[in-house]
């Protein structure tokens, strides 16, 4: 439905419409599989850095003082 509903504003009146419309889902196929791509090498770099150890005591850290800060904001409010 998507390509029915947005591809044919890029057809002109004189163009093949299948061959064309074929032709700019298939780009809009290979430009999802390179995003997809690049998407996971990201995430699989960024996993490693913060599976590191420096950076796990730093996360765990960082999360006990968020938590240890809500727990004193929650007992400081009134009801």
């Amino acid at each position: 439905m998507f390509y029915l509903a947005f591809l044919p504003q890029f057809i002109g009146p004189t163009e093949p419409v299948l061959a064309k419309s074929l032709l700019l889902a298939g780009i809009h196929y290979v430009e999802g599989l390179l995003w997809l791509a690049a998407l996971s090498i990201l995430l699989d770099q960024t996993r490693r850095f913060l599976l590191r150890s420096a950076m796990r005591r730093v996360l765990d850290g960082l999360s006990g003082v968020v938590l240890v800060g809500f727990g004193a904001r929650l007992a400081c409010a009134r009801q």
